[in-house]
């Protein structure tokens, strides 16, 4: 759902909105796992690349646990894995994670939402757990300025495995919403907020246009309760490839070994 006419006003005066876009599963059909398998397929050497991907299905159950328990350990527990992966190298993967899989895998939908929110005069602001170096290409290619992800700190060049707070999940991404708005003189109750997942209930709900896009069970419910409104993205034709590993695969092989850790 978008707005073509906000037409928001207070005391005579227009009140400047925004819309605040939740990434994966809302705009495109792929989540932070895709993103990690990209990365971990495209390191480097054969041998190096071999090296991370067992790591990665070493570490499967504990992000099954984080997933079940807490977007937040969620973050934490997956953007360990970057230890060691340099600066230079993590934004090179961003930028061809973009152009060769991201980009293709925008929803359709989503992407005339975008524009129609942008012509009603909303400011599109992505607000993600997916990584800055991720997001940033992204974000330039979509025409949009701002944005709050996840950040990497790194020593001497190279990821730590550890994040800058605020970790952008759960009530951090209303709280950002809320700080952004107040800096920036934008009305939350005249902006718009999309996500898929319970996980960002916080979020949505500090906005006073929350809409759930391809929302997971139990978002769907609260929606419905709330009233809120509810909207399905198809996915675009011809998804590609996450470096030789098929979204749908990937997702599928990890849902099979452990129930859903991929979801949301």
């Amino acid at each position: 759902m978008s707005v073509y006419d906000h037409g928001s006003k207070r005391h005579g005066r227009s009140v400047r909105g925004a819309a605040f876009y939740d990434l994966d599963g809302t705009l495109m059909g792929l989540n932070l796992i895709h993103g990690t398998l990209f990365a971990f397929t495209n390191i480097g050497e054969w041998t190096g690349r071999v090296s991370y991907v067992f790591g990665l299905a070493a570490r499967l159950p504990l992000l099954y646990l984080a997933e079940r328990r807490d977007r937040h350990l969620l973050n934490v527990t997956l953007f360990e894995m970057f230890k060691g992966i340099s600066r230079d190298r993590l934004m090179t993967l961003g930028e061809e994670y973009c152009d060769r899989v991201l980009m293709g895998n925008m929803y359709p939908r989503a992407v005339e939402m975008l524009a129609a929110n942008r012509d009603a005069g909303l400011e599109p602001v992505l607000v993600t757990g997916s990584p800055d170096f991720i997001v940033a290409p992204l974000a330039r290619r979509l025409g949009i300025d701002t944005y709050a992800a996840n950040r990497l700190v790194y020593s001497r060049g190279l990821a730590t495995g550890r994040l800058h707070n605020p970790v952008m999940a759960g009530e951090a991404k209303a709280a950002w919403c809320m700080e952004y708005a107040g800096a920036n003189r934008i009305s939350l109750g005249a902006s718009w907020g999309y996500a898929d997942s319970h996980y960002d209930l916080p979020f949505l709900a500090a906005l006073g246009h929350p809409v759930a896009v391809n929302p997971d069970r139990r978002l769907r419910a609260v929606a419905r309760s709330r009233q809120w409104p509810v909207v399905r993205f198809a996915k675009a034709a011809g998804i590609r490839s996450t470096g030789g590993i098929g979204p749908e695969a990937a997702e599928e092989w990890i849902e099979r070994k452990f129930n859903g850790a991929a979801r949301g």
